[in-house]
């Protein structure tokens, strides 16, 4: 088979958080799903090897069949592995990438890693929920966040952050507030133009649900905080 020499090319939630990646060194793509991700940061020099891997065996047969069409079995290996279970000390890992999770499920990932001793020093994450019980989870366990993005791509809002083991944190930025829990301490401090629209976005919905609310009669006390937590961050920018 003759190897493919087109630069796979992802959607924009994806290569953002790909080029998030530190270059150089061995990365952990867990749930590789199709193999793109791992084959971009071999073909954009964001790695010189990864170790693509996922749960099912469906999505990693496809990655492998994607990774022998461009040519790259001798950069990218497969695996399939629960999380980070098949990866140790001794892959050398520098940066895990973990997108498109819930925040408990990389939570319980990270975890079970560091419960085995497993220190990796840079991940990537895009978490789809649970965001702020996660970034005080990475806090907690001594990662602090170096680099931020949103993305806004088909509808949905795209949060994502390098995270790293024992790093400095940057003058002036309150990592710690609520709002900093909820929407991102580098979010919040850059005033995100990205941010600040799903904040308004936000708050128009939830506005939106209480006036509904008070139309029927009922009141919703959480509802009503939510707006006003919205309107608290919003009034930042």
């Amino acid at each position: 088979m003759t190897a493919l020499r087109n630069k796979v090319e992802l959607s924009e939630r994806l290569s953002a958080v790909a080029d998030m990646v530190t270059s150089g060194g061995c990365v952990a793509d867990v749930g590789c799903d199709h193999g793109f991700v791992s084959i971009y940061l071999i073909q954009n020099h964001k790695a010189d090897r990864v170790i693509a891997m996922d749960v099912n065996e469906g999505p990693l047969a496809r990655a492998r069949e994607h990774v022998d069409a461009y040519g790259l079995d001798a950069y990218i290996q497969l695996r399939l592995s629960d999380g980070l279970s098949l990866v140790t000390e001794q892959d050398h890992v520098n940066t895990a990438v973990i997108a498109g999770m819930g925040g408990k499920l990389m939570e319980k990932i990270i975890s079970e890693a560091l419960e085995r001793g497993l220190v990796i020093p840079e991940y990537i994450v895009q978490p789809q929920s649970d965001q702020a019980s996660f970034r005080r989870f990475l806090r907690e366990h001594e990662y602090t966040v170096t680099e931020e993005k949103m993305i806004f791509e088909e509808g949905k809002y795209y949060p994502m952050m390098k995270v790293c083991y024992r790093a400095g944190r940057r003058p002036g930025v309150d990592y710690e507030s609520e709002f900093a829990d909820a929407f991102g301490p580098l979010l919040m401090a850059e005033k995100n133009p990205v941010l600040l629209r799903f904040l308004r976005r936000e708050l128009a919905k939830f506005e939106q649900i209480a006036e509904r609310m008070k139309d029927a009669g009922s009141v919703d006390s959480s509802v009503e905080e939510k707006c006003k937590f919205l309107e608290r961050a919003a009034a930042l920018f």
